[in-house]
C-alpha cells in the first residue's frame, strides 16, 4: 500500500475517534449543568450542594466540550458567568482548606477571571510545603505556581521535607503519577527509568482495557486518567489503547456522566477522569 494511503486511512481514524468524542461531550454537557446549583457552583448530585471539588471538576469537563466544539457548552463562560464568580469569591474568603482543595478553588478563581494576588498566594503555598508531610499535599502545592500562576514551585528550605516523600514508594498509579510530576519539576529527572516507568504503567493495564490502582487489581476510571496521563507524559501508549477506550467509554451512563467503573452511579469526578482519559487517547 503507498505511504500517502497509509496515511489517509491513519488521519480518517484519527478524526473518526474526535467524532465520537465529541458526541461522547454533547451527552455529557447536559449531565454537568444538570449539577449546577443556584449558588453558581456546582453539586455531586442534583440535590446536593455545591462544593469546590465538583465545581473544579464540572468547569474541567465544560471546557474540554467547549475545546471539541461541542455547542451547548459555548453559551457557558466561566469569566462571564456572575453567580459563579460570586460563588467563588465568596468560598475563597471564607474557606480554610488543604491543599488538594486550595488548589481546585484558584484553579476556579482563574478560569473565571478572578483577581488573584499571587505573592500572597505563593506565601501560602510556601507555608503549605513547610508542614506537607504526604505526597497529595506536595503534588498540589506543587500545582498552585506552575499551573495558577505560571511559576516555578518554590521550595527552599523544604528540599529535605521533598526528599522524604519522594523516597517512599508508591502504592498505585495515581500515586506512581505524583512522584512523577513532582521528581520533573523540581529535580527534572525521572523516579526509575522511563523504560521501567512505562512497563510498570503499561502492566496496569487489565484485560478489561482499564487500569487498576497497580498490577492485577480492579479497573476504575480514576486509574485509566493518572495511567494515560503518565504514559503520555512518557511518550509512550498503553498496550491496548482500544480496550482502553472501550473500558471508559464502557462506564458512561444514560444520564450522559462516568461512573467510576462499569454500572456505578455517574459523578462529576469520575465523569472529568473519564472524559480526560478518552482526550488522552485521541
Amino acid at each position: 500500500m503507498p505511504a500517502e494511503s497509509r496515511f489517509e486511512i491513519i488521519d480518517q481514524g484519527v478524526g473518526k475517534v474526535k467524532e465520537n468524542l465529541r458526541g461522547i461531550l454533547t451527552a455529557t454537557v447536559p449531565f454537568v449543568l444538570s449539577r449546577r446549583k443556584e449558588t453558581g457552583g456546582f453539586g455531586a448530585t442534583p440535590r446536593l450542594p455545591a462544593t469546590i471539588q465538583d465545581t473544579y471538576h464540572a468547569l474541567h469537563v465544560l471546557d474540554l466540550a467547549r475545546r471539541h466544539g461541542v455547542a451547548d457548552s459555548k453559551g457557558h463562560d466561566p469569566a462571564t458567568d456572575v453567580q459563579l464568580r460570586s460563588y467563588l469569591d465568596r468560598c475563597r474568603r471564607s474557606l480554610s482548606v488543604g491543599a488538594a482543595t486550595t488548589f481546585q478553588m484558584l484553579w476556579c478563581c482563574r478560569t473565571a477571571g478572578l483577581k488573584l494576588e499571587a505573592d500572597a498566594v505563593e506565601s501560602r503555598v510556601i507555608a503549605g510545603m513547610r508542614t506537607a508531610d504526604c505526597l497529595e499535599d506536595w503534588y498540589y502545592w506543587a500545582r498552585i505556581p506552575a499551573e495558577v500562576l505560571g511559576r516555578k514551585p518554590t521550595i527552599l528550605a523544604e528540599e529535605h521535607r521533598l526528599a522524604a516523600i519522594l523516597g517512599r514508594a508508591w502504592r498505585g498509579v495515581d500515586e506512581a503519577w505524583m512522584h512523577m510530576y513532582l521528581q520533573r519539576l523540581f529535580r527534572n529527572s525521572l523516579p526509575q527509568t522511563a523504560p521501567k516507568l512505562i512497563a510498570w504503567f503499561r502492566a496496569s493495564q487489565n484485560g478489561d482495557g482499564g487500569f487498576g490502582f497497580f498490577p492485577g487489581t480492579t479497573s476504575f476510571v480514576e486509574n485509566c486518567h493518572y495511567g494515560l496521563r503518565a504514559l503520555k507524559a512518557l511518550g509512550a501508549e498503553p498496550a491496548d489503547p482500544e480496550k482502553a477506550r472501550r473500558f471508559v467509554t464502557a462506564c458512561r451512563t444514560v444520564s450522559g456522566g462516568f461512573g467510576r467503573g462499569l454500572r456505578a452511579a455517574p459523578f462529576l469526578d469520575t465523569t472529568w477522569h473519564a472524559v480526560a482519559a478518552l482526550d488522552l487517547l485521541n
